[in-house]
This record gives structure tokens, C-alpha cells and sequence, in this order.
């Protein structure tokens, strides 16, 4: 083999790869919805872009998106991530254990329950919330269709109050 080639290939790929044994378990990155509702609460790695966090550049070892986020969350039994949405796509992959998701449009909702290895690609702008309503923690990964995409937009007016005075 080319050592030259193999060294710019190296070099191309450094900083590419997120593993799982150097991603930390985040329970303050959404410590604002957690105030308002400990049900809220989940943890948060992050392995390509800041997702939609206050700043950007804030990645938390994570690669720096060229063209979507993805993370994986965490979620306790009982647990739920409030009724946001996005101005991009959202896609969830169950990893482990089971949720449910309720999607809202013009007064009316759906419910999509989730298991393992199961996905459900959300359109812009659809309201939705998770629940997990199983015995054991969910792992979901979650993917934005954006390397910056805005912060959630979220229904409660109380979690937008908190999340604009956090910056």
C-alpha cells in the first residue's frame, strides 16, 4: 500500500469517530425541562453535532455535523420528553426498550409505539412527545436533518420561558 495515501486517509479520518467508551451520560443538558418537571429528565451523548442545544459549538466531545446530528438519549421508566418540534426532520431509532411517541396536527393526535430496532421519521414542524412507558430505560438515537438546527420549539409556554432564559 501507498504510505502517503494511507497517511492523508488517516489524517482525513481523524477525528472522526465518536466511540461509545468516551461518551459521557449528560443529565444537565436539558436541565431546564428537568426543573420543570423531573419526568423530563434523560441523558443525553452526543456523537456528531450539538443537536439543538443553546450554542452550536458546544459539541461536548462530540464530531463536528456537516449535514445532521445524531445523539443517543437515554430515558427512565416513567419518564417522557415534552411536546416539542423542529423546524427539520427528527428521526428516532429505538436501540433498547420501548417508547411511545404522540404526534399532534390541528387538534388532532396519534400514537406510534416503539421497540427495539424500530424507527419513526418525523416531518417538520409535527408537535411530538416520547413516552417511556416500559419496565426498563429506552435508548433512543436521535437524528436531526441539519448540522445547526434551532432549538426545539416547544407547546408549553412555562419550558419556552426556561429555555430562553437559559440563552
Amino acid at each position: 500500500m501507498d504510505t502517503i495515501a494511507t497517511t492523508r486517509l488517516q489524517q482525513k479520518l481523524t477525528g472522526r469517530v465518536a466511540r461509545f467508551a468516551d461518551r459521557r451520560a449528560d443529565w444537565s443538558v436539558f436541565g431546564f425541562e428537568t426543573a420543570l418537571d423531573p419526568r423530563f429528565a434523560r441523558a443525553q451523548r452526543r456523537y456528531l453535532g450539538a443537536s439543538g442545544s443553546a450554542d452550536p459549538k458546544d459539541l461536548r466531545g462530540s464530531i463536528p455535523a456537516t449535514a445532521f446530528t445524531m445523539s443517543i438519549q437515554s430515558m427512565p421508566p416513567g419518564n417522557r420528553i415534552p411536546m416539542h418540534c423542529h423546524e427539520t426532520e427528527e428521526i428516532f431509532f429505538i436501540l433498547d426498550g420501548q417508547c411511545r411517541v404522540r404526534c399532534w396536527e390541528g387538534g388532532e393526535s396519534f400514537d406510534i409505539t416503539l421497540g427495539r430496532w424500530d424507527l419513526v421519521a418525523l416531518p417538520p414542524l409535527l408537535q411530538h412527545e416520547v413516552f417511556n412507558e416500559g419496565d426498563g430505560e429506552c435508548h433512543l438515537q436521535t437524528m436531526l436533518a441539519k448540522p445547526q438546527p434551532l432549538r426545539p420549539q416547544y407547546s408549553d409556554p412555562e419550558l419556552l420561558k426556561l429555555q430562553s432564559a437559559e440563552g
